[in-house]
């Protein structure tokens, strides 16, 4: 192919803007662009986009939304979307190229515009995800972002432009709430349990119980390592939860502890799963975040928050500013799917403060507690979902994230979809 460079022709100075069109050029198909309101910086040979409000060239146009120009948070703003056959178009516009404006289309689904509207929220302080646009829109169905930016990176190969292809990746996490089930809490956790356990004529249970806490069973837990050592080969992230108390880890941080922790290496890397509490005290993950760098001796670059609490912006501001490089927090606790409508990494983007973070996202689109907490499904069905996704993104050549806690090991349900996604 004849080597072109690509011109954005604007008018619109704007960081968001500057954001979508870094995301989309630089980051994801990996070209070179210049941005500028003269006509007379394009050579013979640029392959030109007209980017702005009405259009004042003869070169390919899209219409921009005023949208893209803004600096603040519109409380009441919901896209135009239309359906167009099997696709969604967002911002519609039928004098664009695709019919749309793609970049801003993007750029509200990566900014995760409606988590600074939505104000309702769950008993955890998180987003309650019935009235969230992208769900209920049908934007969240699909890696939309993925399938304008091919759009985009089709029409651009058709005019000489050469653009790198992404490629597929699956990544499978663990997050480590607690490393055992019964074992290793405090005796008066066990004596409050142990009453219930009468209360409720489970006297089975209650010899079971004294059973592993007089060292006479193994800790039903215990079954995640023997997975790890079967599943030697593959290599996953484990997100640790530091902090014991209340909606935290059931086990203290001792000697014991330590050395699971320090087992784990051996099958792949460990993170920070930031507290419960860090939601309302950011303080915490730094402080959680060096404990564990204490106890692993190595440096921690990722995270997920525990519960998926968080705010916007206001935590990902922290995690940026204690040198977390990449959090794995963005996805659904209640059901499988895309909220940001997309299958690959991205950079944030505040949009309280009107800036891009050097902070990644890396979204997932399956979790555990899903189904165990707020679905019931089948395992078949589940198996069926899980394949369908894993395909999904397979054709859109993005990161299959999915999310299991570790106590789900101790579930046959869990340790077949576990094997059922290593080997197909």
């Amino acid at each position: 192919m004849t080597k072109k460079n690509i011109v954005i022709i604007t008018t619109i100075s704007s960081e968001r803007l500057r954001y979508t069109l870094d995301t989309i050029f630089r980051d994801k198909l990996k070209v070179n662009y210049l941005i500028t309101d003269n006509t007379k910086e394009v050579c013979k040979n640029d392959l030109v986009i007209e980017y702005n409000f009405q259009k004042r060239t003869d070169y390919h146009f899209i219409q921009a939304s005023s949208f893209i120009s803004r600096k603040t948070i519109d409380l009441d703003f919901k896209p135009d979307i239309k359906v167009s056959g099997e696709e969604l178009l967002l911002f519609p516009s039928e004098i664009s190229l695709f019919q749309s404006d793609i970049i801003s289309a993007i750029f509200y689904c990566l900014s995760h515009y409606d988590a600074y509207i939505q104000t309702e929220k769950d008993s955890h302080g998180r987003i309650k995800f019935n009235k969230w646009f992208p769900r209920t829109s049908g934007l969240d169905k699909y890696p939309y972002v993925e399938i304008w930016i091919d759009q985009l990176k089709h029409f651009l190969e058709s005019n000489g432009i050469e653009c790198q292809d992404s490629h597929f990746e699956q990544d499978i996490s663990f997050d480590i709430d607690h490393f055992y089930s019964i074992d290793q809490r405090p005796i008066l956790q066990h004596i409050k349990a142990s009453i219930g356990d009468i209360l409720r004529m489970k006297f089975f249970h209650l010899f079971q119980r004294w059973l592993i806490i007089l060292g006479l069973k193994e800790d039903p837990a215990e079954k995640f390592f023997h997975m790890l050592d079967y599943q030697s080969d593959q290599k996953f992230t484990f997100f640790i939860l530091m902090k014991q108390g209340k909606h935290n880890s059931l086990n203290p941080l001792n000697e014991l502890k330590k050395l699971l922790i320090k087992k784990l290496m051996q099958y792949g890397k460990v993170e920070i799963h930031p507290s419960y509490q860090s939601l309302t005290k950011p303080e915490l993950i730094l402080l959680e975040k060096l404990q564990l760098s204490k106890v692993s001796q190595t440096e921690i670059y990722s995270s997920r928050f525990h519960f998926l609490r968080l705010s916007f912006p206001e935590s990902f501001i922290s995690l940026n500013q204690y040198d977390i490089q990449i959090d794995q927090s963005v996805g659904y606790y209640d059901q499988p799917g895309f909220p940001s409508s997309t299958c690959q990494p991205y950079n944030f983007f505040d949009v309280l403060n009107n800036q891009a973070l050097p902070l990644i996202i890396q979204p997932f689109v399956w979790m555990d507690s899903m189904n165990k907490y707020y679905r019931k499904i089948s395992i078949d069905e589940e198996k069926e979902e899980l394949y369908q996704l894993k395909e999904l993104i397979r054709k859109y050549k993005g990161h299959f994230s999915v999310v299991f806690h570790n106590d789900s090991m101790t579930d046959r349900r869990y340790r077949m979809l576990l094997k059922t996604l290593l080997y197909s």
